[in-house]
């Protein structure tokens, strides 16, 4: 009898802070798969699909949804808030996207409870955390035990028993929350999410092999990371990251699968640069005064709406890097995905990119939002600055830019067939050299049609 052939893994991971597109990206290559994977994380990454057949906005479930004969896989990795996560499931079912048989979990994961998430709305804030709990969970989980109680659950602790564990959960929120909640309070928090788990817990596998079974059958995996590179909890800036394992290395431990799978590894970077929360930001347009602009807007909820309300052009033909970092914010619509909380905004930054993908092996790039780089043709100058060099670093980091020439936005309409500007093929052709790594695909818009394939020359 004939051994089949085994299968493969790729791993697609964001490059910079965030937000870069990776979900349209996994959307646009999923037909080369059979299987999508989520291995970090958990509802505090915020990924938006847009296709022909709808647009969904995902916190949880891997992001390929509208491909119907894919298997989506939630990793060991991952924590899980079943509130959330129901209610994406109903979400998507209200679309008439049926996860059945294609959704497991691992029963592995960490399950983020109501006390989790209250701590983080109440400590998280300082280093601008999406108030998910995220970060409480991972704690609890590596904690193990606070005295004499269990601090953390997982799925499978449910599967078994989930009297005792819900009974963990009634202890921790009872004990963690200051001041104490009500008696009613703590009663509403548990059928919530008691009522939850009656609906996840189908999707729930106990089998550790799931992925191992499947691979060495022939299926081809894509692990998607929810956060991005660096923002990764060690090789981040802490303690301005966020909780769990980025790179790529981690796809393999945090997706349950042996890293003798792996075939590439793919980065996704934004051509403009975000951020969300505090932390550096070499290329930020204004620098410290952009952060704390933002961070005090977060924090009196001014978001997209009440920016909406200024003058875009005005702010982009300014001599100030702050107003122009908010002009392109507004055109650009770079708000958080769940929170709405305005992005920081900064050029893109070569150095960093060179650096961060030797560090993780990068095989390919895709470079989403260049139809964000035509706004810079509004500007005084009419040129696309890229970051080439670092220089002091307190208070602000001095950067070296070098200056690209602008084009308009209409020379990127795909819909008739037309080719990358050569302002902006210049443009590609010199990140390639300095950062040693083929841009494989240019996405000039947010829908799955929105990309321009490029021919890798071969560079890894």
């Amino acid at each position: 009898m004939n051994k089949p052939s085994a299968g493969f893994a790729d791993v697609l991971v964001g490059l910079q802070y965030g937000d870069e597109g990776k979900a349209k990206i996994v959307d646009l290559l999923a037909h080369d798969y059979d299987i999508i994977a989520r291995f970090n994380g958990g509802a505090n990454a915020g990924h938006t699909v847009i296709t022909p057949h709808g647009e969904a906005k995902l916190k949880q479930i891997p992001s390929a949804v509208f491909h119907a004969n894919k298997v989506l896989y939630i990793g060991s990795g991952c924590v899980v808030n079943m509130v959330k996560l129901a209610a994406e499931i109903k979400t998507l079912a209200d679309l008439g996207i049926s996860l059945k048989q294609r959704l497991f979990i691992s029963h592995r994961c960490s399950v983020v409870q109501p006390h989790h998430i209250a701590l983080d709305l109440e400590y998280g804030s300082v280093i601008g955390t999406t108030g998910n709990g995220i970060g409480p969970c991972y704690a609890d989980h590596s904690i193990r035990m606070k005295g004499h109680d269990r601090s953390g659950i997982q799925l499978k602790d449910l599967c078994s028993d989930p009297s005792t564990a819900f009974t963990i959960v009634q202890k921790n929120l009872s004990k963690e929350i200051q001041p104490p909640l009500s008696a009613s309070q703590i009663s509403s928090a548990l059928a919530e999410i008691e009522a939850a788990w009656e609906l996840v817990a189908e999707y729930v596998v106990e089998d550790d092999l799931f992925l191992t079974k499947r691979v060495s059958s022939g299926a081809r995996v894509l692990f998607e990371g929810a956060q991005s590179v660096l923002l990764d909890t060690t090789f981040g800036e802490q303690p301005y990251v966020t909780s769990s394992r980025t790179g790529p290395s981690y796809a393999y431990t945090g997706g349950d699968l042996s890293c003798r799978f792996h075939r590439k590894s793919i980065g996704i970077v934004k051509a403009i640069m975000s951020r969300v929360g505090a932390g550096s930001f070499p290329s930020e347009f204004g620098g410290s005064a952009s952060a704390e602009y933002c961070n005090t807007a977060a924090s009196r909820w001014i978001g997209r709406e009440e920016e909406s309300r200024l003058d875009y052009l005005a702010l982009l033909r300014s001599a100030s890097p702050l107003d122009i970092g908010k002009g392109i914010r507004i055109q650009a619509g770079e708000y958080g995905t769940g929170s709405g909380r305005p992005r920081r905004i900064g050029a893109l930054d070569l150095v960093n990119l060179k650096e961060t993908v030797a560090f993780h092996g990068i095989d390919e790039v895709f470079i989403n939002r260049c139809d964000s780089l035509s706004l810079f043709k509004l500007t005084r100058n009419g040129k696309i600055p890229t970051v080439v060099e670092y220089g002091k670093s307190h208070p602000d980091v001095e950067v070296k830019t070098m200056e690209f020439e602008g084009f308009d936005l209409a020379e990127l309409d795909t819909a008739q067939g037309k080719a990358i500007p050569p302002q902006l093929e210049q443009l590609i052709d010199f990140i390639e050299r300095y950062v040693d790594c083929d841009v494989v695909g240019v996405g000039v818009g947010p829908k799955r049609s929105d990309n321009i394939s490029r021919t890798a020359k071969g560079r890894k």
